[in-house]
């Protein structure tokens, strides 16, 4: 974005951010920040450095499960902040965020400013007008020093531009390279936009009009993305570009766009595994917040006292009252229900007291087993990062998921895993791979590792002829890992549908006959095993 886009966005995003209440903050890439907020609606508000953007968006962008330092300074002191303000400079690509949040009794005040200037942009935390810290080092701020803004361009404010203004700058120059050196905020996209239209003779005054033109829509965007969304802008483009809602759809479709087109498919367990993260984290945060505001029962408590000591001179009706504690001798102004006498009020304010005070332990509880989950679904998800299977058990923590009841330990006693919805059996014992062959189904594929003594595993195919690479290859390792060949660099396993394995009457356990099979080779690296 440029100056001009900023403006735009700022302007329709400004009514439904300020107010609202910064629930967490999360940093998915190296130069992009998420912030999650809450003003009657949950809303994320990106800002992209790289990009020179910032946006409203409806995407589910992924949250890192191990946050950076730097994020976590920035959720430290602006979790649960009120936006106040939300502003730009002139019409640099630098937004400040103002932000206030009480810490006890004080109020304390924030800025958060992002200089969206691409590969230098850098995104810094003021706090009571002093520099906390930021993302990257900047010789122009200091820590505890007093915030140094970007040096000023010597370009024209787009509002004061006149025909004589550009009858001179053009004298010689090509339109496309005035405008955005000379011009306030105007990128070369936006210029060339201006330009795009044929001209007559009068190219000054013909582009003067077009650029008021241009201005009006900053602040009543009429968003357009090109045909195949790779560009969004806030001002009309001429078919076949696509008018859309609003500037912050038209940037979020550029973006899901150009996610669609460098990323390879998702794997659909793994976004699985990053969803159930987020929503425990969530849980977490909101659970964390509701110790955090449950100091009130405290207040209440003191509140309920004093009403109890002055009862008697606290008429009926009143909808507030103002007390002197007699322990510290401070004022503290009480909100009464009009209907309900002095008592009826203390014994409210002790309700409300007690049912806090009893949900601690509750709170307390669920926190651990929610960081217990969170815990196993991290695990699943480094496991899953590295092509590996992840345990069946793990995956019931998915709430997405249709969960199936656990089969009996005497039917399945085996080990189960899971890879791309394919199910995976694995033996522990010649038991085991004797019961594990007789629960599978006849065109289920059967492994075993070739000329080593191992596990027997079995890949539930569900009907389907083809099984995907992925899968063989995941089998096929942990038919190897389980094996007396783990310690091999090569192993090859043997694999065919179960219909080929038979059983020999009166064989040990363990012991089977096996036709008509293929082999595949897997590599393991030292210390895999």
């Amino acid at each position: 974005m440029d100056g001009l886009s900023i403006a735009a966005s700022l302007a329709e995003i400004a009514p439904r951010v300020i107010d609202s209440t910064i629930r967490t903050i999360y940093q998915p890439a190296k130069a992009q920040f998420v912030l999650r907020l809450f003003s009657g609606e949950d809303l994320e508000l990106v800002i992209d450095l790289r990009e020179a953007s910032v946006h409203t968006t409806i995407r589910d962008i992924e949250n890192p499960a191990t946050p950076s330092s730097f994020v976590m300074l920035l959720r430290k002191h602006l979790r649960g902040g009120r936006i106040t303000a939300l502003s730009q400079s002139g019409w640099d690509r630098v937004v400040t965020l103002d932000i206030t949040r009480r810490d006890g009794a004080e109020q304390l005040s924030y800025q958060l400013i992002a200089e969206l200037v691409g590969m230098r942009g850098n995104l810094h935390l003021i706090e009571e007008g002093a520099l906390v810290r930021s993302l990257r080092s900047d010789h122009r701020n200091s820590v505890g020093h007093p915030y140094v803004q970007l040096p000023p361009q010597d370009k024209c404010e787009p509002s004061e531009v006149t025909v004589p203004l550009l009858e001179r700058w053009l004298a010689g120059e090509a339109p496309t390279d005035v405008l955005p050196r000379r011009i306030e905020g105007m990128g070369r996209q936006t210029a060339a936009d201006l330009l795009a239209e044929p001209i007559g003779n009068d190219l000054a005054l013909e582009l003067s009009l077009r650029l008021k033109e241009l201005l009006s829509f900053v602040g009543s965007p009429r968003p357009h993305v090109t045909e195949d969304e790779s560009r969004a802008t806030f001002y009309p483009l001429p078919p076949p570009a696509i008018p859309v809602l609003s500037f912050q759809e038209a940037s979020d479709r550029v973006t899901l766009r150009s996610i669609q087109r460098s990323q390879p498919p998702k794997d659909s367990l793994l976004q699985e595994l990053k969803r159930a993260i987020r929503k425990k984290e969530r849980t977490i945060e909101k659970l964390l917040d509701w110790l955090e505001n449950s100091d009130q029962a405290d207040v209440w408590q003191s509140q309920a006292d004093l009403l109890m000591t002055f009862q008697s001179d606290i008429p009926k009706g009143r909808d507030s009252v103002a007390l002197t504690n007699p322990i510290d001798e401070s004022n503290v102004t009480i909100a009464l229900d009009p209907s309900l006498s002095a008592v009826e009020n203390a014994q409210s304010l002790y309700k409300r007291a007690k049912r806090i005070r009893r949900g601690h332990p509750h709170v307390h509880a669920r926190l651990k087993r929610l960081r217990h989950d969170l815990s196993l679904l991290q695990r699943a998800l480094e496991t899953r990062q590295r092509g590996e299977a992840v345990e069946s058990e793990i995956l019931e923590l998915l709430p997405n998921r249709n969960k199936k009841p656990p089969p009996p330990k005497k039917i399945l006693p085996f080990r189960q895993f899971e890879v791309a919805g394919f199910h995976i059996w694995l033996g522990k014992s010649a038991r085991q791979n004797d019961a594990l062959l007789r629960a599978a189904s006849p065109n289920d594929i059967w492994m075993h590792t070739k000329d080593y003594a191992g596990s027997h595993v079995v890949i539930r195919t569900r009907g389907q002829e083809r099984i995907p690479d992925a899968v063989l290859q995941s089998a096929a390792r942990l038919a190897a890992l389980h094996s007396k060949a783990k310690s091999e660099r090569r192993v090859e396993v043997t694999m065919t549908q179960v219909k080929n394995v038979r059983k020999p009457k009166g064989a040990p356990a363990g012991l089977v006959n096996v036709r008509e099979t293929d082999t595949l080779t897997v590599e393991l690296t030292e210390g895999e095993a």
